[in-house]
């Protein structure tokens, strides 16, 4: 393996980048989740349950937050609120406990209960889907003073120069891979990651294993280069570096054991060199791992698409027109209307009930530019209360590259499906899988 070359898989270049070595990490003051879990009270003990999350930035809080405090730490858990619409329970579980154990790879927090944390004798576990916001946590407790090592990127709002969309893992999560700033004159060479998150301010930390010096470049355009080991193959380092999605590991008894998004398929690649041999690795053109399912191993493979025998287009047209407003005044209004090629492609008309009549799935594409302001959703029911989270698949952002929904038939699979297209108006769809 150490034989392999060092390849670049992608490259970002922003002003605001600054190195700080060896000082306090600031992610016990401004560190951030994502991610609801799911809580358990039993008696004086709490268990927060993180073991459904997959996002990257959460599972770095996790490790460094929860793992590196003492036992004895104590929390205070916010924005506790909680409603169970089924059940007709409402509570505010927000309270402070004290660290009894990390344990389930950080995923698992075991708490001594201090205070509040309320519940009733016939109701004690809380599904994460029903908490109004995303708990959040609060301690005294600021990690030691020479403990962390890391690169700000002060400026995020271009996705294109996020560390996070840049699809890093690091050695904390088992993944060796580097970064170099060429740039910089006081931290230079190719250094290994250990892990990223995204703080309270969406400013982004990329934790560094080496020490490292304090050096700011503000106000230098850097460029900021990511590198994985591997066998350097000609054909896979000229696939496209653009085209997103997750790479999904499974074991040899087909249970999935690791997923991993914003990944393109040079770094999937790379990547499966040094999984378990017993393993099987997959590249899968989907930005969620949450909307994984265990069909993906059966339709994808490391540089293939899931598999469809039918497909259609959607886009918007915009029209303005003239209304009096309250006011008595002239304003321009618009009008919005859906047209796909759904019925030939000699025959572009409006849409809103499309039958497909397929062996293996079908793909809506959504790339055109005109639905850049909308997102889709689908569901299993007429009633819109239901989303879909297995046998379709949301690929990309609607009106970019690559960006479209693809449904996988299987025995199981819904015959009906019910898509929603919200942005400026809601476009409803209605289909029909035969």
């Amino acid at each position: 393996m150490f034989l392999y070359n060092l390849n670049e898989v992608k490259r970002i270049k922003n002003y605001g980048i600054s190195i700080n070595g060896n000082t306090y990490d600031p992610i016990f003051t401004k560190g951030f989740l994502n991610s609801s879990p799911n809580i358990s009270i039993v008696g004086t003990s709490c268990y927060i349950d993180y073991s459904n999350t997959t996002n990257l930035s959460d599972l770095t809080f996790l490790k460094r937050f929860f793992s590196s405090s003492p036992q004895g730490t104590t929390f205070y858990l916010s924005y506790g609120d909680y409603y169970d619409e089924t059940k007709n329970i409402q509570l505010d579980i927000s309270g402070v406990f004290s660290k009894v154990l990390s344990t389930n790879e950080d995923k698992l927090i075991i708490g001594s209960i201090v205070s509040g944390f309320t519940y009733t004798s016939n109701y004690s576990y809380f599904n994460r889907n029903n908490f109004v916001k995303t708990p959040q946590y609060t301690t005294g407790y600021v990690g030691g003073s020479t403990s962390s090592n890391y690169v700000l990127n002060n400026l995020t709002s271009n996705p294109e120069k996020s560390f996070i969309n840049a699809g890093i893992i690091g050695s904390s999560f088992g993944k060796e891979e580097y970064v170099q700033i060429e740039e910089s004159t006081s931290n230079t060479g190719k250094l290994k990651i250990n892990s990223g998150t995204i703080l309270k301010d969406n400013k982004e930390i990329l934790y560094l294993n080496s020490s490292l010096t304090d050096e700011n470049l503000g106000t230098t355009y850097s460029n900021c280069v990511f590198y994985i080991r591997g066998n350097s193959n000609p054909i896979v380092l000229n696939y496209s570096r653009k085209e997103m999605g997750c790479y999904v590991v499974y074991d040899e008894n087909g249970n999935q054991i690791s997923c991993f998004e914003n990944q393109n398929r040079l770094q999937a690649f790379l990547r499966s060199q040094h999984e378990n041999e017993s393993y099987s690795s997959y590249w899968v053109p989907c930005l969620d791992c949450s909307r994984l399912s265990d069909n993906a191993i059966n339709a994808a493979t490391s540089d293939r698409s899931l598999l469809f025998d039918s497909s259609v287009f959607f886009y918007v047209t915009e029209q303005p027109y003239i209304t009096l407003n309250n006011s008595n005044q002239y304003e321009t209004q618009y009008s919005y209307t859906l047209f796909s090629n759904a019925s030939g492609n000699d025959n572009i008309s409006t849409v809103s009930e499309i039958t497909f009549s397929i062996d293996y799935g079908f793909k809506i594409d959504l790339s055109h530019p005109s639905l850049k302001n909308f997102t889709v959703e689908a569901f299993a029911d007429n009633y819109k209360s239901v989303p879909m989270s297995e046998h379709i698949f949301k690929i990309g952002t609607p009106g970019y590259d690559q960006a479209g929904l693809i449904y996988q038939k299987t025995a199981n699979s819904p015959k009906r499906i019910y898509v929603e297209l919200t942005g400026p108006t809601v476009f409803n769809i209605n289909i029909t899988v035969q």
